[in-house]
């Protein structure tokens, strides 16, 4: 078996204190061990560059908060303003600030709900949990507290929280986690490509679909 490379790292590197101190998600943790972290030091646009000068196009942004592409100097100094006058400010007990204002209006221009309010979260998973919380919230207002079940696909990607991981129908994000918690059942993912049997038809597999749901 060979060394792990932290071995070979400067104790002082940045990728030598990654491992030391950090511990990655969505990761296999005995191969960042062999080949150690990629360190991003520098992005532009749709480009990411590492510490050895290393151009990548970028194809993760879409998780989260880059979708408009790194380096706007718009953004920028919108936030720097805006961290000057009011770096923070919750909206716990009747508690609220004009940005949070601000943009549910624009949130409401674009849905389309009539008299709907907006309930802002952090990331995608904590989302999911926020909508199950109210779901099951709403039932038991309603005097429907047995009214708890949720049907997820196969094959879909709902988050890695424990709620929103359940509700993530790939085995490897239930595997090891005692997923998915009770209440959170599966359903089979309509996709005719990968999923058809031999020699099925598009209607049978739409019927067995169906009739599995």
């Amino acid at each position: 078996m060979s060394e792990p490379l932290h071995n070979e790292l400067a104790p002082d590197s940045i990728e030598a204190r990654d491992l030391r101190h950090l511990l990655h998600p969505n990761t296999n943790l005995g191969e960042l061990q062999r080949q150690g972290p990629t360190v991003h030091s520098e992005a532009k646009g749709v480009y990411l560059w590492d510490n050895h000068g290393k151009q990548y196009l970028e194809g993760m942004a879409g998780l989260w908060c880059t979708a408009l592409g790194y380096g706007v100097q718009e953004l920028a100094d919108a936030a720097s303003e805006q961290l000057k006058k009011l770096s923070y400010s919750q909206l716990f007990a009747g508690k609220t600030n004009e940005p949070s204002v601000l943009l549910a209006e624009k949130l409401m221009e674009i849905v389309p709900i009539e008299g709907g309010r907006v309930f802002f979260g952090l990331t995608g998973s904590d989302a999911n949990d926020t909508q199950i919380k109210l779901m099951w919230y709403y039932h038991n207002l309603i005097g429907r507290p047995e009214k708890k079940k949720i049907i997820s696909r196969w094959s879909g990607y709902h988050g890695v929280t424990v709620a929103s991981g359940s509700l993530t129908g790939l085995p490897p994000f239930h595997k090891a986690f005692d997923l998915p918690i009770q209440g959170i059942l599966h359903t089979e993912s309509p996709h005719y490509y990968r999923e058809a049997h031999e020699g099925e038809t598009e209607d049978q597999f739409t019927t067995r679909l169906a009739n599995s749901l």
